[in-house]
């Protein structure tokens, strides 16, 4: 899949609706699979990713993005990230002073 299409692709699951508010914490349950399948994939997760599936991982923090990067590289092309949750420097989520909002990264889908 080509990079316009996986950009295509990830900003329609950003205009999906999602069960949490902007300043709901990172860490929760919804994020557990997200983090399992991204840092430990299963040899049946590998092999599909291999014959080309993507996974759209959406609103990590730039530290686990980060993390996956170093230790997964090989794995990149599989992998897709909308709405990064940009972090300070004690790993906590920044927030926007102005409107209460968690910051995120531009993912180029605008």
């Amino acid at each position: 899949m080509n990079s316009q299409k996986k950009c295509l692709f990830g900003c329609l699951l950003c205009i999906m609706p999602f069960a949490y508010t902007e300043a709901e914490p990172v860490k929760s349950s919804y994020n557990d699979w997200q983090i399992r399948r991204l840092m430990q994939p299963t040899q049946n997760e590998v092999s599909a990713e291999s014959d080309g599936e993507i996974v759209i991982y959406h609103r990590l923090t730039d530290r686990q993005v980060g993390k996956a990067m170093d230790r997964h590289f090989s794995r990149i092309e599989a992998m897709m990230f909308t709405s990064v949750v940009i972090t300070d420097t004690a790993g906590k989520p920044k927030v926007d002073t102005n409107t209460g909002d968690v910051i995120i990264e531009n993912d180029g889908c605008d």
